[in-house]
């Protein structure tokens, strides 16, 4: 009798124990799945891989055969890649094909982010991405197109070769979301970045960037790549480094092994690429205004919305512009960066190429609440761009 109670006692302990630990995974699994209906990212990606912006005569004459600043297979292979590490995010039908309505996207119109973005949609939809291109191409781009027969050929391909399609035929009047900092959008930056070049801080940088032993090798870099033109050590510019930092850049991406920098030159031109972008293009209130006005706006808009993916598919200036008011860390800006503010409930983190940033959004710099992160881009929204633009 004893031991009938003992084991029924032992029984009951056991169930007990069974039920309490069955109610805690069940809450745990609660928590997961309220936190998992409320997390969304707001992705801003720079296009993929490209060929330089301004060919050398070496580059012209040996390595490259395609349009200057054109995506390149490489760049087209890095957003599928990209595309394909945010499924998480994205609504899917029973048939595991994204649900179009999900997706919210903003895309700027040069050939390698248009092309970057087709990459990234057969990465991120890999079942139905002829579907939701030819969608998406009719309902966004369609309105920015400059040749109705090329953009009918695009509508007509099945996306499986992008690098066949003819992408140059896009173009967007005053396009704030994307091209702020241009001086055919905004005749003001043209004001302000003469100024800031006239400033003593941006002369004494250039006098000390004259006078560094890297300088030298960078000229001969220069000089060798022209061989036809006599460059003189005097004649070279400011945008002449910034030029072989994006050449190298690019080069080397693809394997190519000229130019060919030492670690000092290579520091010495991304020195003066951070200044050009980030002091020149971005250190004034109305700078910021240009860039990051219809950004942040829609930005805000996505914080507001109940959608859990959206997208901003752009340039490596666009990150640099926004990257110039979250922190004070200046960074070169690689190829399909992605930068995301990643939201759960009502909390917001900002991480760049999976670095989670302490940012100036809140005090902590991270773990800042939604409110904190509209109050924080609303002071760089203009309330009349054309105005400022234009005075």
């Amino acid at each position: 009798m004893y031991c009938d109670v003992l084991d029924l006692v032992i029984y009951f302990r056991i169930f007990q124990f069974l039920g309490i630990t069955m109610i805690f995974y069940l809450f745990i699994i609660a928590l997961d799945l309220a936190s998992a209906l409320n997390e969304k990212v707001i992705l801003y990606t720079r296009h993929g891989a490209r060929s330089p912006k301004t060919y050398t005569e070496i580059d012209s004459k040996y390595l490259w055969r395609t349009v200057e600043q054109d995506l390149t297979f490489r760049g087209l292979g890095q957003h599928t890649n990209l595309g394909s590490r945010f499924r998480s995010y994205v609504k899917y039908d029973d048939n595991e094909k994204c649900i179009y309505e999900s997706l919210e996207i903003q895309a700027s119109t040069t050939q390698r982010v248009v092309m970057s973005t087709i990459g990234f949609i057969k990465g991120l939809c890999p079942l139905n991405y002829q579907e939701i291109l030819n969608r998406f191409f009719i309902e966004y781009y369609q309105q920015y197109s400059l040749d109705p027969i090329k953009f009918q050929a695009i509508l007509e391909s099945d996306f499986s070769d992008p690098l066949s399609l003819d992408l140059h035929i896009f173009d967007r009047d005053n396009d704030f979301m994307f091209h702020g900092h241009k001086k055919a959008n905004c005749p003001l930056m043209k004001t302000i970045q003469k100024s800031q070049e006239k400033s003593t801080y941006y002369k004494n940088f250039w006098t000390q960037t004259q006078n560094s032993p890297a300088f030298d090798e960078v000229v001969r870099i220069i000089q060798e790549a022209n061989p036809s033109k006599t460059i003189a050590k005097k004649d070279v510019a400011f945008s002449d480094l910034e030029d072989l930092q994006d050449d190298y850049y690019a080069n080397s991406f693809h394997g190519y092994k000229f130019p060919a920098p030492s670690s000092d030159a290579i520091s010495l031109i991304e020195s003066v690429t951070k200044t050009s972008r980030y002091y020149v293009d971005n250190s004034q209130q109305d700078e910021h205004y240009a860039q990051l006005t219809e950004p942040f706006k829609w930005t805000i808009s996505q914080l507001k919305s109940t959608g859990t993916f959206s997208w901003y598919s752009g340039h490596d200036s666009n990150q640099v512009a926004i990257l110039s008011v979250l922190v004070d860390e200046q960074y070169i800006v690689p190829f399909a960066s992605a930068l995301q503010l990643l939201v759960d409930g009502n909390i917001v983190n900002v991480v760049y190429n999976d670095e989670i940033l302490k940012t100036k959004i809140c005090s902590e710099g991270i773990n800042c609440t939604v409110d904190q992160t509209i109050e924080f881009l609303s002071q760089y929204i203009s309330s009349d761009l054309n105005k400022l633009c234009n005075q």
